[in-house]
């Protein structure tokens, strides 16, 4: 019997267009009927989840930054927080430099990026503060960091993710958010080990956990998860990891997969 809905955000529960479909909506609103818990697990900031979740019947901790804070939806309190070791923020940042990539520094208050970041002006909408363009990132040091993040092409970030695994292996965790956006945090930071945190707040067995998402860092979460379940659209790494693949976002794959797996098995209050 399932307890919990644990959701990606972008590329998951929003279609292509940014939005929670009605289908999306209602297959939620009767899961939740049905007695389980619904987290929404980004690697986005808190308030970007708060405005394209409005409406949804979100309540209690959810996981944000990739699991670098767990924070109560409503009332926007920290749970809980890892910060980026300041003993790596200036290597990683000058190892990115090294690589081509275009960096980013998250803090509690903005995020900043290199002049010129393809895109960077497009990632959040408004009501969402715009980012912050800086002759160089390395000046917002010692600040404390949340996260740093690496743009770059899609055709090498796969293999530039790699290197960058292996340079910083025991010191950061290195994730892949998006085909463009490469993501760095404290070791013990991911979506899994958020997870883990909150299930054992609620009294939730891993096997009582559905799990959706469509990228490299929800691999871990997808695997932790009694159902995993990737999108259609996923890459073969992230369906490899998973127990089952629905539709793409584009095709209301949530809705299709509460509808059709997680509500015809049934759940526990």
């Amino acid at each position: 019997m399932y307890r919990l809905l644990a959701i990606d955000l972008d590329g998951t529960l929003l279609s292509p267009q940014h939005v929670v479909t009605a289908r999306t909506r209602e297959a939620i609103r009767k899961a939740i009927a049905a007695g389980l818990s619904l987290v929404m697990a980004t690697g986005n900031r808190l308030n970007v989840l708060q405005a394209a979740c409005r409406g949804l019947p979100l309540s209690g901790p959810q996981i944000v930054y990739n699991g670098a804070i767990i924070a109560d939806i409503q009332s926007g309190a920290v749970l809980h927080e890892h910060l980026v070791p300041e003993e790596c923020i200036l290597p990683a940042l000058d190892t990115l430099r090294d690589l081509h990539l275009y960096r980013g520094y998250h803090t509690h208050q903005h995020v900043y990026v290199d002049n010129n970041t393809p895109n960077a002006r497009n990632w959040y909408r408004p009501p969402v503060p715009p980012v912050i363009e800086v002759t160089d990132v390395v000046s917002l040091y010692p600040q404390p960091c949340l996260k740093l993040a690496a743009v770059g092409a899609p055709g090498t970030l796969r293999e530039k993710r790699m290197k960058l695994e292996e340079l910083f292996a025991g010191q950061l965790y290195v994730t892949q958010t998006s085909r463009d956006l490469l993501e760095l945090l404290h070791p013990a930071v991911s979506k899994d080990n958020a997870l883990r945190i909150i299930t054992n707040m609620l009294g939730v067995e891993p096997e009582e956990v559905v799990a959706f998402g469509d990228n490299h860092n929800d691999i871990g979460m997808l695997r932790f998860a009694g159902l995993g379940i990737a999108m259609g659209h996923a890459h073969d790494e992230v369906k490899a990891a998973a127990d089952y693949v629905t539709l793409s976002n584009a095709e209301d794959g949530v809705a299709a997969a509460i509808e059709g797996v997680v509500l015809s098995q049934g759940s526990t209050n």
